[in-house]
């Protein structure tokens, strides 16, 4: 097993001494048993045989007399003399995990220690300082969602607010469409039973409709995957042991070994055949209205008209729809001159001129959002 030569720190000067020294090599003053052994990620592994043989002689034992640390081999006292006697204390071993030895590590494990020791019965058994983070995330967590509700509450006020205007109209900008359709004799295609009434058949073929697929059977179709298999087992370094005479070694654990392995097996599955079917497909000629294009006009002035730039009898050419759309132009009143298009419905463009003052209100952001009623009080259009 390996074996490593640790270190220890004076509880005097703090100066930082090899572990096979029994005094500080700084201040002199002696190894105590509060001394606290640490070995570094980086430490080698001995191959002196007479270190080795020290670090495997057992742990220090406490003089009685004087409380010095002596060595396990040590028949009396280094400090006072006095002989070892079935009194003495010996310092016991103790296991860790590897990685657990270093300075760091033991400080870390002290201060969870302590305030778990300081926690009162009934509390959870946290670290301090995880209870504080989780405190202060919960706050800030608060803090972040309490200031978005203030923000949205801010933006719904903002979207309450309108402000009075008056204004003047100064134009109206309008679109009229008509669209139309023509009758005639189209070329079209159908299936078996789908044919409209009033067709005249031209000709007929049988054609492919669809594809069924019908399962016919099953086949084995080899695969290949892979396994962990056992091969062995192997030591390794589960842990590390404190001498608790300035040296740590290796403690080793056994596991099992494993390898991949590639293997083929069969794997069923179905087997498809693709079945045509085959339907019967006509082509045949119908009358019918179908879409003839449009017809639009627009302009910005009072006077809307509806396109007369065509013929319609109802028999060869007819209007399928007719759609319209009108904007009010109107500029702001008392210095600012802003121009707004405001829509309004078909019905009510008939009611506006030009050069009329209207009232209205504009949001916060200055957009038009009604007109509330004319000068003389009639009420106009709302969006």
């Amino acid at each position: 097993m390996a074996v490593y030569e640790g270190k220890w720190r004076c509880l005097r000067c703090a100066a930082v001494n090899r572990g096979r020294n029994l005094n500080c090599l700084s201040c002199g003053v002696k190894r105590s048993e509060d001394a606290q052994f640490f070995l570094e990620d980086d430490a080698p592994e001995l191959n002196d045989e007479q270190l080795l043989q020290q670090a495997r002689a057992g742990a220090d034992w406490i003089c009685l007399y004087c409380g010095t640390n002596c060595r396990a081999a040590e028949k009396q006292c280094s400090g006072c003399g006095g002989s070892r006697s079935a009194e003495n204390r010996q310092l016991a071993e103790e296991t860790r995990g590897v990685g657990d030895w270093t300075e760091a590590a033991q400080k870390a494990t002290r201060i969870q220690n302590a305030a778990q020791h300081h926690a009162p019965p009934n509390a959870a058994r946290k670290p301090f300082f995880s209870r504080r983070l989780i405190k202060f995330g919960l706050f800030s967590a608060g803090a972040v969602f309490a200031g978005f509700i203030a923000l949205f509450a801010a933006l719904v006020y903002i979207s309450t607010l309108s402000y009075a205007v008056e204004m003047e109209v100064s134009g109206l900008e309008w679109k009229r469409t008509i669209a139309l359709e023509e009758y005639k004799t189209v070329t079209e295609t159908a299936w078996e039973g789908e044919v409209p009434p009033k067709a005249r058949v031209q000709s007929s073929e049988d054609a492919l409709h669809h594809t069924d697929k019908i399962a016919t059977g099953t086949r084995e179709v080899p695969e290949t995957y892979t396994e962990q298999i056992a091969s062995g087992t192997e030591r390794y370094a589960c842990g590390q042991t404190s001498k608790k005479n300035g040296y740590f070694e290796d403690k080793y654990c056994t596991r099992t070994t494993y390898r991949t392995v590639t293997k083929t097996r069969n794997r069923t599955e179905t087997v498809y055949k693709d079945i045509p079917v085959y339907k019967t497909r006509y082509t045949y000629l119908i009358d019918k209205w179908i879409a003839a294009g449009e017809k639009t006009t627009s302009g910005t002035d009072f006077n809307p008209q509806w396109s007369s730039d065509f013929k319609a009898d109802n028999v060869h050419l007819r209007e399928a729809e007719r759609t319209e759309t009108y904007s009010l132009l109107c500029k702001e009143l008392g210095g600012n001159n802003k121009l707004h298009k405001f829509e309004i419905a078909p019905e009510k463009w008939s009611k506006f001129q030009n050069g009329q003052h209207l009232r209205g209100k504009v949001d916060f952001f200055g957009d038009l959002i009604s007109i509330d009623e004319t000068s003389n009080g009639e009420l106009k259009a709302e969006k």
